[in-house]
C-alpha cells in the first residue's frame, strides 16, 4: 500500500453487449468506453479505497475524506435502501475509529468534534432501514454490535449487555455463523473489559488506572464462553471450539483463578493435540490423512495460522501458570516448545494480529489476537521469569532479560503491521504493551543483578527503568516496584534504615492484595528479624510478651501468592515460631517448594537455616547442607569466564569465587568450627585463608555501602 510506487497499468477486457466496445485487449484508454458509476455508489465505495492502516502517514486524511464522502452520499436524495444503509453503517464505523483513537477529544482535530452524536444518529438511521428490509438483516446485527460497543464506552454497561443478549436470542437457524460468533465474542469482550472511571467516551484502555474486574462479570464471561463452546461443538466448528477453550484459559489466568486453570489448560492443549513429559522435548500432534491426530512425535510446526496463534497463547499462559505454582519441570518443555514455535516462523502466519476462521458456506470470521510483535517480546519476558535460577556464570534468567532488552531496541525502529480496520487506539495499545514489557524486563534484570551482588549494574538499570517509565507515562504503575527494588538493593548493601524506608514506600504505593505490597511487607519483617532479636523470642528485654500475630498473618498470606512467596512465608514462620519441630517442618516445606521451582537463590538461604538447626546435633548432616550452600553462594555472582587453570608447579590456590560474600563468610565460619571440632588442622588452615578472603569482600561491601550515592527515592 505504498504511495510512492505507482501501480502498473492493467488491461481490461470489454464486454460484447455494447456496440461501441471492442473484443480485444488494449492499452490505449481512448479505445475504451467506460460507463460512469452512479455518484452514490462511488461515494459509498470511497472509504474502502481510501483505507490505510492506523500507523500510515495518511491515515488521518483517509478518515477525513471518508467521512466527507459518506456525508456527501447521504445528502443525495432518493438513495436505494442498500446504499443508504451501507452509508450509515460506514459512517458509524469510521466514527467509532475516530472515538477510539481519542481524536474527538483532541482540540488539534476540530473536524472530529461532535462525532459521538453523529455516530449515534448513524446507528439509529441504519438500524431503522435494516429493520424494514429483511435483505439487510446482516447490517442490523452489525449496527447493534456497534451500538453496544459505543454504549459500553459511554458507561451504559447494562444497556450494552442487554442489547447483545437480545441479539443472541434473535438469531435464526439461517443466519450465517460468522455473525452469530461475532455476537458471542462481543458479549465476552464486554464482560471482560471494565468501563473507565471517567465520564468521557474514550475506550477503557485510556484510563489512567484501570479498575479491578468484578467477580460476577468474570463468572458471567465464563458462562458466555461455555455457551460459545456448546454452540460451536454442536455445529462442528472445531476452530471456534478451540478459541473458546483458549478464551476460558485466558480469563482464568487474568483473574488469578489458579485452581480452575489445570482443567482449562488440559482442555486447550488437548484441542491443539499437545502432550508433554516433564523435562522432555515438546510433542505436539502431527496431522494425519483422515484428520485424526496421530501419535505424538518430534516437533512439527502448525501450518494453520489460526492454530499457530492459539498455540502461542496457550504455551505462554501454561508457562506462566507453572511458574506461578513453582513446577519448573512442567514449564520447561512448554517453554522449549514456545521457542521452537517462534523459531519455525509461526508469527509470520498472522503478521497484523488477526487470524481467520473459515466456514464451508459462509464468510470467514476474522479474530483479533495478541499482536505477534507483543508475543515475540513477551516470550523473552516469560522466559526470564520462568528461569528463576540466578546461580552460574551465565544464568538463563539474566540472559533472557538482557537479550530481550537488546531485541526490544532493535525492534523499536521497525514498523508494526496493522489491519486496515484497526484504529489509533490499537497502535497505542501495542506500543504501550511493548513499553511495559521493556519495563518488566528491566525489573527482571535488576532483580537478577541484586541476587548476584552486581550492584553497579542494578543501580544503572534502575536509572534506566525510571527514565523509561517516565518517558512512556508508566511511572505511576511501576513506582511501587521501583521502590521495592531499591529496598532490596539497600537491604543487600546492609543499609537497613534506607531499606526499611523503601519497603514502607513500596507497601504504601502498591495496591491492596497485590504481590508487590505483600512482598514489601515481607521485606520489612525479614529486615526486623535480622535487626531485632526480641522478635525471635517470646519476650523482649523488659519481660514484655511480644505480639507476633501481625507478622504471622503476613507469612500465612504468602501461601496464596504462588510457590516462591509461599516459600518465603514459610521461612518467616520458621524464624518466628518458638517450637523447633514446627520450625523444621516449615523449612522442609520451603526447601521442597524452592527445589521444584529451581530457585537456587532462595534455596541457599533455606539450606543455611536448616544447617544452623542441625549444627550442634548432627554435624555430618549440617556439613552436607553447608557444602551445597557454599556452592550456591559462590555461584551467585560468578564471573562469565572461568578462572585460568593452574600452571604446572603452581602452589597457591585458585582465586576464591566470592559471589554472595555475607552468606559465603557465614558458611565459611561454620565450616571452620566444624573442622576444628573434628581436629582437621589442614582443613582449618585452608578454610581460615578462604574466610579471610571473604571477610575482605564483606568489608569492601560495607565500605561501598557507606559511600554509596543515588539511593534516594522521590
Amino acid at each position: 500500500m505504498s504511495d510512492d510506487i505507482l501501480r502498473p497499468a492493467k488491461r481490461r477486457k470489454l464486454g460484447t453487449d455494447d456496440a461501441s466496445s471492442v473484443s480485444e485487449y488494449s492499452n490505449d484508454p481512448s479505445d475504451v468506453t467506460l460507463t460512469p458509476l452512479p455518484p452514490a455508489v462511488l461515494l459509498v465505495s470511497l472509504p474502502s479505497l481510501l483505507a490505510h492502516p492506523p500507523n500510515h502517514r495518511f491515515y488521518i486524511q483517509s478518515l477525513v475524506l471518508s467521512l466527507a464522502a459518506l456525508r456527501k452520499c447521504l445528502s443525495i436524495p432518493a438513495l436505494s435502501p442498500e446504499v443508504e444503509c451501507r452509508a450509515w453503517t460506514g459512517l458509524a464505523e469510521i466514527g467509532m475509529k475516530v472515538i477510539s483513537g481519542g481524536l474527538s477529544q483532541d482540540v488539534a482535530h476540530p473536524w472530529a468534534e461532535r462525532i459521538e452524536a453523529e455516530v449515534e444518529k448513524a446507528l439509529s438511521k441504519g438500524a431503522i432501514i435494516a429493520q424494514k428490509h429483511p435483505s439487510l438483516r446482516a447490517y442490523k446485527h452489525h449496527l447493534s454490535l456497534l451500538q453496544a460497543q459505543l454504549s459500553h464506552w459511554q458507561h451504559k454497561t447494562k444497556f450494552a449487555r442487554n442489547q447483545i443478549r437480545n441479539i443472541l436470542a434473535s438469531f435464526l437457524p439461517t443466519d450465517p455463523p460468522h455473525i452469530i460468533y461475532s455476537a458471542h465474542l462481543a458479549y465476552i469482550n464486554l464482560l471482560t473489559t471494565p468501563a473507565t472511571p471517567s465520564v468521557s467516551t474514550l475506550p477503557p484502555r485510556y484510563a489512567a488506572t484501570p479498575p479491578s474486574q468484578n467477580p460476577q462479570d468474570i463468572y458471567a464471561a465464563l458462562n458466555a464462553v461455555e455457551e460459545l463452546e456448546t454452540y460451536s461443538t454442536k455445529h462442528g466448528h472445531k476452530h471456534v471450539t478451540l478459541l473458546g477453550r483458549v478464551l476460558r484459559l485466558r480469563i482464568l489466568v487474568a483473574a488469578s483463578l489458579w485452581r480452575d486453570v489445570p482443567a482449562a489448560l488440559q482442555q486447550a492443549e488437548t484441542a491443539l493435540g499437545l502432550t508433554y513429559e516433564a523435562n522432555a522435548t515438546p510433542k505436539p500432534r502431527k496431522a494425519s490423512q483422515d484428520g485424526v491426530a496421530a501419535e505424538p512425535e518430534a516437533f512439527v510446526s502448525f501450518e494453520d495460522p489460526f492454530e499457530a496463534a492459539m498455540a502461542a497463547h496457550v504455551l505462554i499462559m501454561s508457562v506462566i501458570y507453572f511458574t506461578h505454582i513453582g513446577i519448573a519441570a512442567e514449564g520447561s518443555p512448554r517453554l522449549s516448545h514456545l521457542h521452537a514455535l517462534l523459531d519455525s516462523g509461526a508469527l509470520d502466519t498472522f503478521p497484523n494480529g488477526t487470524a481467520e476462521i473459515t466456514f464451508r458456506s459462509s464468510p470467514s470470521l476474522i479474530v483479533e489476537v495478541t499482536h505477534p510483535r507483543v508475543i515475540f517480546m513477551l516470550t523473552f519476558l516469560v522466559s526470564a521469569t520462568a528461569k528463576r535460577d540466578a546461580v552460574g556464570r551465565k544464568p538463563k534468567r539474566k540472559v533472557f532479560a538482557s537479550e530481550g532488552l537488546s531485541i526490544w531496541e532493535s525492534e523499536a525502529s521497525r514498523e508494526i503491521n496493522f489491519a486496515l480496520w484497526a484504529g489509533i487506539g490499537d497502535v497505542e495499545e501495542v506500543e504501550q504493551r511493548l513499553a511495559k514489557i521493556k519495563a518488566d524486563l528491566l525489573c527482571e534484570l535488576i532483580a537478577a543483578s541484586i541476587m548476584r551482588s552486581e550492584f553497579d549494574a542494578a543501580e544503572e538499570n534502575l536509572d534506566i527503568l525510571i527514565a523509561h517509565t517516565r518517558t512512556f507515562d508508566l511511572f505511576p504503575s511501576f513506582a511501587a516496584r521501583i521502590a521495592l527494588h531499591y529496598g532490596h538493593l539497600a537491604h543487600a548493601l546492609g543499609q537497613s534504615a534506607h531499606a526499611l524506608q523503601y519497603y514502607n514506600v513500596a507497601a504504601h504505593l502498591a495496591e491492596d492484595g497485590s504481590f508487590v505490597k505483600l512482598t514489601a511487607r515481607v521485606g520489612q519483617i525479614a529486615l526486623r528479624i535480622g535487626l531485632e532479636r526480641p522478635l525471635l523470642g517470646s519476650e523482649d528485654d523488659d519481660g514484655v510478651k511480644v505480639n507476633l500475630e501481625p507478622e504471622m498473618q503476613v507469612a500465612r498470606a504468602c501461601r496464596e501468592m504462588g510457590s516462591n512467596l509461599e516459600a518465603v512465608g514459610r521461612v518467616i514462620e520458621a524464624c518466628l515460631t518458638s517450637e523447633i519441630l514446627k520450625s523444621k517442618q516449615h523449612l522442609k516445606v520451603a526447601l521442597g517448594l524452592v527445589t521444584k521451582a529451581q530457585d537456587n537463590h532462595l534455596r541457599a538461604l533455606v539450606l543455611a537455616l536448616i544447617a544452623s538447626q542441625y549444627f550442634h546435633t548432627a554435624g555430618d548432616h549440617a556439613l552436607e547442607m553447608l557444602q551445597t550452600c557454599e556452592q550456591l553462594a559462590a555461584g551467585l555472582g560468578a564471573p562469565p569466564n572461568k578462572p585460568a587453570p593452574k600452571e604446572p608447579g603452581q602452589k597457591h590456590a585458585a582465586p576464591v569465587l566470592v559471589g554472595n560474600a555475607p552468606l559465603g563468610l557465614w558458611v565459611g565460619e561454620r565450616f571452620l568450627e566444624l573442622f576444628k571440632r573434628a581436629g582437621k588442622e589442614s582443613r582449618v588452615q585452608k578454610q581460615t585463608a578462604i574466610n579471610a578472603h571473604l571477610a575482605k569482600a564483606v568489608e569492601d561491601l560495607a565500605r561501598r555501602a557507606s559511600v554509596a550515592t543515588g539511593l534516594s527515592y522521590s
